[in-house]
């Protein structure tokens, strides 16, 4: 596809433009209203101490990744942000967002809450509940301490943040400079989107619904966090109990044949972080030790404990700016050795083993993000990498943003994922290689 034809798709989703029209409505008009101007009669009395601010913001976006032979994913996306403020005991955000896709994930089209909660402060004690996106850590990407929100490794999109997927939690944090400690309790359980839903299965095994736990108390989450945070020192440390955002893979046999099915397993996590300067040079540092309730089974549907470790170093010079992290990882008790006896649960141990980044005892990586703004800062190139040297695998995301007015961007860019047979990136790598180009425009 040659770019003027990518464009002019951008420019004009036709299949989407009728299920978006209601939306559009709304994308078109920015506004801020005052609910004592709109509402005061009915439901505020005259006080303007009680005064209550709406303001409606958000974006409506098109875009399509595809290589040489095959388009990947076109979509059209609008989201409404509306923030409530002007009462001194808290406020409230709700976003709402639509998708129309033609690609793979044409399936999850339609319109979703991404967050939704309620802002409490009662003096030195804040509380958040709802739909929320919770991320601990302080390294780049790669948060080995951040087990709270859940992933989604199938979606499209040149943000990084729209791989985080939601969940409702009960926040609360207590603050004492230069301590805050946060209580996160997750009530119900919220799974990782895995990246096998096109693998190929074999002649008589199907896929069977997925295992979610029942909404009990002894099926919640929580997890707690106490932050140090000084000028020139940042840090934490942090602990959660409850079933990890990524399931593993298992399969049941009957007479009608097999079926594999996602299984969630509990675990427990011990994590601190940290972020400093020394000189022109940024620290930052993130360490977890995973310890899963129960021993992996026959087919590791859940994993080995192991230990997972981040250090990194940042610097800028004037418009230009570099971060470069070493990521490591040990798994305890490893055994290379597939010694399962049909080839249904060799595959599925192999899928597992992938899916916990679990192939080998050392996992030895290193990250890089060079980014540079130009054109007076409406021009911003950036790239994002990682190579694995325990297991071959590599990842390469370089994209540019042109900033045609204060409101429109224009983005394209490639993500391209490498690696053996047997690895995450090099099964993936069929499916999510691609260019891209994406048309934004905010209010």
């Amino acid at each position: 596809m040659n770019d003027r034809n990518m464009v002019s798709v951008i420019l004009f989703q036709k299949s989407g433009f009728s299920q978006c029209l209601t939306l559009l409505t709304f994308l078109v008009f920015p506004f801020t209203l005052h609910s004592q101007d709109l509402f005061e009669s009915s439901f505020f009395e005259s006080d303007s101490s009680r005064q209550a601010n709406y303001q409606l913001g958000g974006y409506f976006r098109s875009g399509i990744f595809g290589n040489e032979n095959t388009i990947r994913e076109k979509y059209v996306e609008g989201t409404c942000k509306l923030v409530i403020t002007g009462n001194k005991y808290g406020n409230a955000q709700a976003e709402m967002r639509y998708r129309a896709s033609n690609g793979i994930n044409g399936e999850n089209n339609g319109f979703w809450l991404r967050e939704g909660y309620v802002n409490l402060y009662f003096g030195k004690f804040d509380f958040r509940i709802g739909q929320q996106v919770v991320v601990w850590g302080r390294a780049d990407g790669f948060n080995p301490t951040n087990h709270i929100t859940p992933t989604d490794f199938i979606v499209f999109s040149p943000d990084e943040d729209d791989k985080r997927l939601s969940t409702f939690i009960a926040k609360g944090t207590y603050n004492c400079y230069p301590f805050k400690l946060e209580m996160d309790w997750i009530p119900g359980y919220k799974a990782s989107i895995l990246p096998f839903g096109n693998a190929s299965l074999p002649t008589g095994v199907s896929r069977g619904e997925d295992h979610t736990p029942s909404l009990k108390w002894k099926n919640s989450s929580f997890g707690v966090k106490l932050d140090w945070e000084k000028p020139t020192f940042d840090g934490s440390v942090s602990y959660y109990k409850g079933y990890h955002k990524m399931p593993g893979l298992n399969y049941a046999c009957s007479s009608g044949g097999a079926e594999i099915f996602t299984l969630p397993w509990k675990t427990q996590v011990f994590g601190t972080d940290f972020s400093t300067a020394a000189g022109s040079f940024g620290l930052r540092g993130e360490c977890a030790f995973t310890l899963p309730d129960s021993e992996p089974d026959s087919l590791f549907s859940s994993p080995c404990k192991q230990l997972e470790y981040t250090l990194g170093v940042d610097r800028e010079w004037g418009n230009f700016s570099l971060i470069v992290q070493y990521v490591g990882k040990y798994i305890f008790d490893f055994d290379k050795e597939i010694t399962a006896q049909t080839p249904l649960a060799k595959e599925v141990i192999r899928y597992n083993r992938m899916l916990f980044s679990q192939l080998e005892a050392w996992n030895h990586s290193v990250s890089i993000r060079p980014s540079i703004s130009l054109m007076h800062e409406t021009l911003k190139c950036e790239m994002f990498g990682l190579v694995n040297f325990s297991t071959e695998e590599w990842f390469l995301m370089p994209k540019a943003t042109y900033s045609i007015s204060d409101a429109l961007t224009f983005c394209i860019g490639v993500q391209l994922f490498g690696g053996g047979t047997n690895t995450l990136y090099g099964f993936i790598k069929k499916s999510r290689n691609s260019g891209f180009a994406e048309l934004k425009l905010s209010f």
